[in-house]
C-alpha cells in the first residue's frame, strides 16, 4: 500500500497547474470549508467568496457550500441564488441531487409556492428518494390533494424501506388490494424480511378471493422455506404442485419418506430443476453410507437431466475417490476435464493418481489461471510452477482539474464523490487502474477492488486486487495473537471487501462481517467494551474481536482451513462434519463441505490468502502447504 501511496504522491506533484501555484487561494478555499464545519458561518461565506475568484473549475461545491453557510444564517433567497447558479451552469455536477434536496428545504421554510414544483421535479429524477418522495406525500395531504398523496404513500408503502410503515399509516384497509400485498411481500422476501413479508401474505390470502391463490402460496411457501420452517413450506408448496420447491423443503426438512415415495412424480414432471435435487439427495444418501444407492441417483441424472449432466458427473466421480474405486475416479475425472477444462477436474484426477501411486510430470503445459482455487493447489503441489508476474504498472495519467483539487484541498468526501461520479460516466476502461490507485489514496477500498476484480487481465494489478489494508492495525493484532496478517487480510477482503460500513442481510457487521451477538460475546473475553452495536463498525474494535475469535477457532481446531469454515458456518457443524466423516487430507474436507455457501467461502479465502502470502512474504509453494496444511497427512 506504502507503494500506491507513493505513486499518488509523485502524481499528484508531477503536473503543473497555475490555479494551485496560489497557496493564499488554496487557503481561502481549505479555511473557508474549515469554518463552515465548525459552525462559523460569516467567515465561510467570506473566505468561500474569495476562493469562487480562483477556483473556477470547482465553483458548483463552493457555491454549494456557501449557500449553506446562508442557509445557516437564514439569509434564504441568497442561497436559492446560489443553488440555482449550480443547476443553471453545471447540469452534470455530482452535487445536483444535493442542490435540488436543499433548495425543496428553503422553499419549505419560505412557504413558496414554488414548492410544489420543485418537490415534483426532484421525484421525477429521484423516485428511489423515499424519504422527500414520503415528505412531499405528507405536504400533498396537508394542501388537501389526497388522491395524489395517496398514489405516493402506495408507492413508498410497496417497498421494504423504513418509510414503508410510516406510509401504511397514511392508508386505508380499502386502498391496499392483494395485488398490491402480493407486490409488498415480494420486495421485502427480496430484502431478506421473510417474516415481514409472511404476514402480508396471509392478509393477501383473505383479499384475494381465490383468484391470486396460486402466486400469493407461492410467495408463502418461499418466505417460510428461508425462515427454515421447511415442514411448513413443504405443505404449502403441495397444495400448488410444485414438485421443486416441495422436495426441496422435504429435504431440508430431512422427511425422507415423503420424498422417496414422490420422487417419481417428480420425476414424471419434466421439471429440469430436479436434477440439481436428485444430486442432493444423492449426497444425503451417499453421507448416510448408502454409496450404492448414491450412484444410482446420479446415474439417473446424467441419462435424463441434461442440464445438470456436468455436476452429476462431478459427484459421480468423487463417490468414486471416496469409495477407493480410484481407476473409476480417475476416469471419471479424465472426461470431466477433457470436456470441460475445469482445473478442478484435473486436480482431482492427479490426486486419484497420487492414490494410485503412479509418478507424473512435475509440470503441466496450462498455464496459472487468476484466481481459480485449483490453480493454487496445483502450483502447491508442484503440477503449474510459473505464476505471472505480480508488480502494478499504471501509466501515469492526467488527474482531472476537478479531482486533482479537491484531492489537495485533502477534502476526501467530496473527492470521492467527484470521482465515484467520474467512474459512473467513464467509457474508457484503460483509466479504470488509476482510478483504482485514487480510490486506495482516498481510502475507498472496497470499490477499488470490486472494481478492478472485474478489469481484464487483472493479474497485473495483485497490488489492488490484494491491498494491505488497515496494515498498522493488522500488523499489531498479529503480532499479539501470533495470527499471520496474511489470514486477517483475506478474512477482510472477502468477508467485506473491506467495507467498514458493510452489513451482510443476516445482519453481520463491518470488516471482518461481526453478528452482534458473538461480537458482544467475545469483546468482553478481549476487554472490549461493545455499549452500542454501531461500535462494531470501528475499524480497531471490529479487526480486534474478529482476528480474536478467528485466532480462537484456529486453537481449536488446530488447522487453518477447518477454523475459516466455522468463521462461516460456526463450530458445532464443522465439528459435526468432522466427526460425520473420514477425511484422508484436508482438500478432501474442503471439497465435501455440505454447505455450498460454506465450501466456496473457504476457497475463496484460501485463495486470498494464498496471494497475500505470495505477493507480500515472498514465500515459496512448499512453505505455503506447510502453514496452510493443505497437504501431506493431516488427518482428521
Amino acid at each position: 500500500m506504502k507503494k500506491l501511496l507513493f505513486i499518488i504522491f509523485f502524481l499528484l506533484i508531477s503536473f503543473p497547474s497555475s490555479t494551485l501555484s496560489n497557496f493564499s487561494s488554496l487557503d481561502y478555499l481549505i479555511t473557508g470549508k474549515k469554518d463552515l464545519d465548525s459552525g462559523n458561518f460569516i467567515s465561510a461565506e467570506n473566505n468561500l467568496t474569495k476562493a469562487l475568484l480562483e477556483f473556477k473549475e470547482i465553483e458548483d461545491y463552493i457555491l454549494f457550500w456557501r449557500a449553506k453557510a446562508y442557509l445557516e444564517r437564514a439569509q434564504y433567497e441568497r442561497a436559492l441564488i446560489d443553488l440555482n447558479e449550480i443547476k443553471k451552469n453545471y447540469s452534470s455536477s455530482p452535487l445536483l441531487k444535493e442542490v435540488k434536496k436543499q433548495e425543496i428545504y428553503i422553499l419549505k421554510k419560505l412557504d413558496s409556492p414554488n414548492l410544489m414544483s420543485a418537490y415534483q421535479l426532484y421525484i421525477n429524477d429521484y423516485p428511489d428518494d423515499l424519504e422527500t418522495k414520503f415528505n412531499y406525500a405528507e405536504y400533498l395531504k396537508e394542501k388537501d390533494q389526497k388522491d395524489k398523496a395517496k398514489k405516493l404513500f402506495k408507492e413508498i408503502f410497496l417497498t421494504a424501506s423504513s418509510f414503508a410503515d410510516k406510509a401504511e399509516s397514511n392508508l386505508l384497509d380499502e386502498d391496499i388490494t392483494a395485488e398490491d400485498l402480493i407486490k409488498k411481500a415480494k420486495a421485502l422476501n427480496n430484502a431478506y424480511m421473510f417474516k415481514k413479508a409472511e404476514k402480508y401474505l396471509r392478509e393477501a390470502l383473505t383479499k384475494s378471493k381465490n383468484k391470486l391463490n396460486e402466486d400469493i402460496l407461492w410467495n408463502l411457501g418461499y418466505s417460510l422455506f428461508m425462515q427454515k420452517r421447511y415442514e411448513e413450506s413443504a405443505a404449502i408448496f403441495k397444495k400448488i404442485n410444485d414438485s421443486y420447491w416441495r422436495g426441496r423443503s422435504l429435504l431440508r426438512a430431512k422427511d425422507f419418506s415423503s420424498f422417496d415415495k414422490e420422487l417419481p412424480n417428480y420425476v414424471k414432471s419434466g421439471d429440469q430443476r430436479i436434477g440439481e435435487l436428485l444430486i442432493n439427495y444423492a449426497n444425503i444418501k451417499r453421507r448416510a453410507g448408502n454409496s450404492y444407492e448414491s450412484l444410482e441417483i446420479l446415474k439417473t441424472v446424467i441419462n435424463r437431466y441434461p442440464s445438470s449432466r456436468e455436476e452429476a458427473l462431478w459427484y459421480l466421480g468423487w463417490n468414486q475417490y471416496l469409495s477407493g474405486n480410484y481407476n473409476e475416479a480417475r476416469n471419471t475425472f479424465k472426461e470431466l476435464y477433457n470436456k470441460y477444462g475445469n482445473l478442478k477436474y484435473l486436480y482431482w484426477f492427479e490426486r486419484t493418481r497420487d492414490k494410485e501411486g503412479v509418478v507424473t510430470a512435475k509440470e503441466y503445459s496450462i498455464e496459472f489461471r487468476k484466481s481459480d482455487f485449483y490453480s493454487y493447489l496445483l502450483y502447491m503441489r508442484g503440477k503449474i510452477s510459473h505464476i505471472p508476474e505480480t508488480k502494478t504498472i499504471i501509466d501515469n495519467k492526467i488527474i482531472p482539474a476537478r479531482l486533482k483539487i479537491l484531492m489537495q484541498a485533502d477534502f476526501k468526501e467530496e473527492a470521492l464523490k467527484e470521482l465515484k461520479f467520474l467512474l459512473k460516466n467513464n467509457r474508457d476502461m484503460e483509466n479504470i487502474p488509476f482510478y483504482c490507485i485514487l480510490l486506495n489514496n482516498l481510502g475507498d477500498y472496497s470499490t477499488s477492488v470490486r472494481l478492478i476484480s472485474k478489469f481484464p487481465n487483472n493479474i497485473k494489478y495483485q497490488e489492488l486486487l490484494y491491498p494491505k489494508v488497515f496494515i498498522e492495525t493488522v500488523s499489531r493484532l498479529s503480532k499479539k495473537l501470533d495470527l499471520e496478517p496474511a489470514l486477517i487480510l483475506a478474512i477482510m477482503r472477502e468477508e467485506s471487501r473491506f467495507d467498514r460500513k458493510a452489513i451482510s442481510p443476516a445482519g453481520a457487521l463491518g470488516l471482518m462481517q461481526l453478528m452482534p451477538a458473538t461480537a458482544k460475546r467475545e469483546a468482553k473475553k478481549i476487554g472490549v467494551n461493545i455499549r452500542d452495536e454501531r461500535e462494531i463498525f470501528e475499524i480497531e474494535k471490529n479487526i480486534s474481536i474478529g482476528s480474536y475469535y478467528l485466532k480462537k477457532l484456529i486453537n481449536e481446531f488446530d488447522n487453518i482451513v477447518l477454523a475459516i469454515a466455522a468463521y462461516n458456518a460456526g463450530e458445532k457443524v464443522v465439528h459435526s462434519w468432522i466427526n460425520e466423516n473420514k477425511y484422508m487430507q484436508i482438500d478432501e474436507f474442503i471439497e465435501d463441505i455440505p454447505y455450498g455457501e460454506t465450501r466456496a467461502y473457504v476457497k475463496r479465502v484460501l485463495t486470498s490468502y494464498f496471494e497475500y502470502l505470495r505477493m507480500y512474504y515472498n514465500l515459496s509453494p512448499e512453505r505455503i502447504s506447510e502453514i496452510i496444511k493443505i497437504k501431506g497427512g493431516n488427518e482428521k
